[in-house]
């Protein structure tokens, strides 16, 4: 094929220049093809590095390069290139846990006489020794929500390199949402806070020490401790291609550089429009912090979308003005509603959604109407798991508990929506609350009815769990399957039919959001839109079934007397 003007632009400079580059590609532009076609413009006596976002992108350029025959490029994803830096400076292997903080909080709070989970209960005014039921239901649910704010808190403090200061960990906990100022009485927030900057505070210490003494790590560690320990790789490279630049930490981009020589250069690529990890601790400056750090860069940019027909493009230009359409094509694109989906999806189609709620609620629906059905491997977990969850673990596994009655279902319902209904009491808009009580509610009753409906089908399991796992088991990985993806796990995928659940809901809106969530929101929206090479079915969330006032018999009849 032959190149555009700004692809021989990008080549021309790998060829004849000096500097550091940084290529703005819109989605669908051909970044991977032109990365690997660049490649054979650099000195074949320079040593390159590869640095892949994950390990699927670096399995996909690894292919690529191999079948192009260049044998003096390196293809590594970040974490790889971390593990490699840590096992060059010791001479015993590291062994990966990848619980290793979950076991650490679990040693140090799980016994519920430890100081800093006393103190968080004190606050909130929990009894650390429940005399009945339901206190230990809620001193249960309190341990869970420490716990899992002290595991995140652990791991972002990682993954951003926060100082070890407690303002800037009160900015890092509220800015990831750890902590929600709205949900926390204003005059315990700074007391919560400093418990868990302490406790993150004693548990890294902990985990950086037995790291040292016993070489347990866990994954976010092959990030982290690089720079905490003050370490580096054995060899570093001419020239490092970056790829997937706009969404790196601040660990992963300090992993990255350090491979580079300081005669060497850096070609980074990447999209700002395609920033949707900052959940993950993934920096929403991360592009634009490329710019700063490489003095000496000359920006260029792949603006032509080869993938996408130009009325989805036009779609697109609302999120990002610059992309254009490569060929003149028109597509489809139709507004649906979401009972249509089952009718109106082949095999092979992508069915894409922000959450995972309609994914659901639609993979009910294929199962019980025989379709087949591929989902990515993340995603099948978390769906199974949120079905597991609305158990406890001994009606999971007790022996024909939900075959005693009716009863069994509605019991189960009334408990889950009974917790939602106390989760949304911490709410301080009405409307919001009375949106999240609705939505919740019926997500439930869903997935209850589901498996109330399954459990008639399948009578020779005996126990939630086994119906979970046969459920699970209906899942298939044929390519001629309609495929189900969450819209972070759709990036970087293309698909000739492409369907987007809840649609009229997207850019996803939620009270108290921040500006950097709002910016990911809408970059989430130009990523699902820029899926699409033919059709694209614009799916509008499910709409609830309205009771309407049919009447009465009365009326019907002309004369009783």
């Amino acid at each position: 094929m032959t190149p555009t003007p700004e692809q021989e632009k990008i080549y021309n400079f790998i060829k004849l220049d000096s500097n550091h580059g940084i290529i703005d590609a819109v989605a669908g532009s051909g970044k991977t093809t032109t990365i690997i076609e660049s490649i054979g413009f650099v000195d074949k006596n320079k040593s390159l590095l590869f640095c892949a976002f994950n390990k699927s992108i670096r399995d996909e350029i690894q292919d690529r390069v191999s079948k192009k025959g260049n044998d003096n490029i390196v293809v590594k994803n970040l974490h790889q290139l971390g593990y490699e830096i840590l096992k060059s400076n010791i001479e015993l292997p590291y062994i990966v846990k990848p619980r290793k903080y979950n076991d650490l909080i679990a040693r140090s709070v799980e016994s519920y006489n430890k100081k800093p989970f006393l103190l968080y209960l004190k606050l909130y005014d929990i009894s650390p020794e429940p005399e009945n039921s339901f206190e230990k239901s809620q001193l249960n649910n309190y341990f869970n929500s420490f716990k899992n704010k002290l595991l995140d808190s652990v791991d972002k403090f990682r993954l951003t390199l926060e100082k070890n200061d407690f303002s800037k960990f009160k900015q890092m906990v509220i800015h990831f949402n750890i902590i929600d100022p709205s949900k926390t009485n204003e005059k315990i927030l700074d007391k919560v806070i400093e418990i868990l900057f302490k406790s993150t505070e004693q548990l890294l210490e902990e985990g950086n020490k037995i790291a040292k003494s016993h070489n347990y790590i866990d994954l976010t560690d092959m990030l982290y401790l690089p720079k905490v320990f003050e370490l580096y790789p054995i060899k570093k490279y001419d020239l490092l291609f970056v790829d997937e630049c706009q969404d790196l930490s601040k660990a992963q981009l300090a992993v990255a550089l350090k491979y580079v020589k300081k005669s060497g250069r850096v070609i980074a690529v990447g999209d700002p429009c395609q920033s949707i990890y900052g959940f993950t601790g993934a920096d929403i400056e991360s592009f634009s912090r490329f710019e700063n750090l490489l003095k000496n860069h000359n920006k260029l940019t792949l603006s032509f979308c080869f993938r996408c027909p130009n009325n989805v493009i036009e779609y697109a230009q609302n999120f990002r003005a610059d992309i254009k359409p490569f060929k003149d094509k028109e597509g489809i694109i139709e507004k649906i509603e979401f009972d249509q989906v089952i009718k109106t999806a082949k095999d092979g189609d992508l069915v894409i959604s922000r959450t995972k709620a309609p994914l659901t609620t639609l993979l009910f629906s294929l199962l019980e109407n025989n379709r087949k059905v591929n989902i990515h491997q993340d995603d099948v977990k978390d769906l199974f798991n949120e079905l597991r969850f609305l158990f406890s673990k001994q009606e999971l596994n007790t022996r024909n508990v939900f075959k005693s009655g009716y009863d069994f279902f509605e019991k189960v319902k009334e408990r889950n929506i009974y917790f939602v209904e106390k989760k949304a009491n911490k709410m301080s808009n009405n409307s919001s609350k009375e949106e999240f009580i609705k939505e919740e509610t019926e997500y439930i009753e869903r997935r209850i009815n589901f498996l109330q409906r399954q459990s008639s089908i399948h009578l020779d399991v005996s126990t939630i769990n086994e119906l979970v796992k046969r459920i699970e088991g209906l899942i298939t990985e044929s390519e001629d399957a309609i495929k189900l993806s969450t819209i972070h796990k759709a990036k970087g995928l293309e698909n000739k039919r492409v369907f987007i659940l809840d649609y009229d809901k997207l850019p996803m809106k939620k009270d108290n959001h921040k500006p950097w969530e709002t910016v990911q929101e809408n970059n989430l929206k130009y990523v699902a839109l820029t899926r699409a090479e033919e059709s694209l079915f614009l799916v509008n969330a499910i709409k609830e079934d309205i009771e309407m006032d049919e009447g009465n018999l009365f009326d019907e009849l002309d004369d009783i007397w």
